[in-house]
């Protein structure tokens, strides 16, 4: 009886200290953070050979963009079929098996960097083996983390996926300068190879299947998305990741003309090249809120934290669209100085800069706010017999959902000018938000009266 009791507490502890005392999820976790890490630096990589190989003059910006469309083709058409897969495959060994072909993949650089088609060749076999391990590492996680400790476990995978954005790509350059260009890939591959190493020690029990013996490739797709039809909750959960992802993709498109005309109005070219610091603060927000949300907010009910999340993105975006409203005054100069073996260069904070990296800031935290708990309902609501099918497709609506947000943001701030169409994008999301609290807190006040 004690017994019993002792593992019921220890089932419904919560917080990080509780999940770092779940080895298996600790495992799972060291994995995420060195795979993803060798995801970001191989982008970097990739465009550094490109800048050197191809571009030196760095005149065209198309061959980037092509890689970039060699990276996501694969997302958009494998990642819903590798869904299908993963349900019926064993998840853990389809997360060391993709490790380890990314790993020797990537080792296959020296061959491939020759001309621009084979670079983008082997871009795409890389983006294609990922599409299976995306899909299995978001399903398995339900299955080494508790139901308690779900919440604080979605949030320590974002803050994990958040950072490696930020400095994944930061990564990319030291890496570059220790092994140089031509034996990077050893590096990266090794990150890959360490990941699988880790994975080995995750204790998992697959799901037996109880719908069949076989797979039939088109039925399980169909009951995929047959499951998301009969199911609201999960329906209106993966619109909801659809939409934030939309959105943090156009204001990622149109922070490029926000720092050339409003934070660099002197030097659009320098306000191109420092555009990447209002994503890093939107980086910094995110990690920031998913901390909120993983270790001071998990009681709060999680489609309270989403509504708070979605209304305190339309106020982000609004304070975007108000930029021009603000005066190019400067608030602090910082003068040429040489630290240590740094060298750091003078520069201006100005008001405007101030202003876009605060809001950059709040709008992580809504994100954090939005995606954490909205992939936390996907883990309890989704039947662990179709997880993967369900995330595969998920993954691919995202994928997707990068593709016109891009077009529509280029073509809307060319027409009406970035802070307008800001202004556009964040007057529905305000409203949205505004209708979902009150909502929300007339059920809260009904159920309480």
């Amino acid at each position: 009886m004690e017994l019993e009791k002792k593992e019921s507490i220890f089932e419904k502890a919560r917080g990080y200290s509780a999940l770092f005392a779940n080895r298996d999820f600790c495992m799972l976790w060291l994995a995420q953070i060195f795979s993803q890490f060798a995801d970001r630096i191989i982008f970097v990589v990739f465009v550094t050979i490109i800048a050197i190989n191809f571009d030196p003059s760095g005149k065209s910006t198309s061959l980037q963009s092509w890689l970039y469309i060699a990276f996501t083709i694969p997302a958009i058409l494998l990642t819903a079929v590798a869904g299908v897969f993963i349900d019926v495959w064993n998840k853990k060994i389809v997360m060391i098996v993709t490790n380890i072909l990314r790993g020797l993949i990537i080792l296959l650089l020296p061959l491939f960097d020759k001309t621009l088609i084979s670079l983008y060749v082997l871009a795409f076999l890389l983006s294609s083996v990922t599409q299976f391990f995306v899909p299995a590492e978001a399903s398995i996680i339900p299955s080494v983390a508790n139901k308690y400790q779900l919440m604080t476990a979605n949030s320590l995978f974002a803050t994990t996926m958040m950072g490696s954005l930020i400095f994944g790509f930061a990564l990319g350059d030291p890496m570059i300068n220790i092994f140089g260009i031509n034996y990077v890939h050893v590096g990266i591959g090794l990150f890959f190879f360490i990941s699988a190493f880790c994975l080995i020690f995750v204790r998992y029990k697959p799901v037996i299947k109880t719908s069949g013996a076989k797979m039939n490739f088109w039925a399980d797709m169909k009951e995929g998305l047959s499951y998301i039809k009969g199911a609201p909750i999960v329906r209106s959960a993966m619109l909801k990741l659809a939409t934030l992802f939309s959105i943090i993709v156009m204001l990622s498109i149109m922070s490029i003309g926000l720092s050339q005309k409003y934070l660099y109005p002197t030097n659009p070219a320098m306000g191109a090249q420092k555009f990447a610091y209002i994503v890093v603060f939107c980086g910094i927000g995110m990690v920031f809120g998913a901390f909120l949300v993983g270790h001071h907010f998990r009681k709060i009910e999680k489609h309270l934290l989403v509504y708070i999340g979605i209304f305190t993105c339309g106020v982000s975006l609004l304070m975007f669209s108000l930029l021009p409203l603000i005066p190019q005054l400067s608030v602090f100069h910082f003068k040429t100085r040489s630290l240590l073996i740094f060298y750091l260069e003078q520069f201006d904070l100005t008001y405007p800069m101030l202003y876009s990296y605060i809001t950059a800031l709040l709008m992580g935290i809504a994100t954090a706010f939005v995606a954490i708990p909205t992939q936390t309902i996907l883990h309890t609501e989704i039947d662990p017999q179709v997880r993967g099918k369900v995330f595969g497709i998920l993954f691919t609506l995202l994928s997707t959902a990068s593709a016109l947000p891009v077009l529509v943001a280029a073509w809307g701030a060319e027409m009406l000018g970035v802070a307008k169409m800001l202004f556009v994008i964040a007057l529905p999301v305000l409203i949205f938000g505004i209708y979902k609290l009150t909502t929300y807190r007339k059920r809260f006040l009904g159920r309480v009266g």
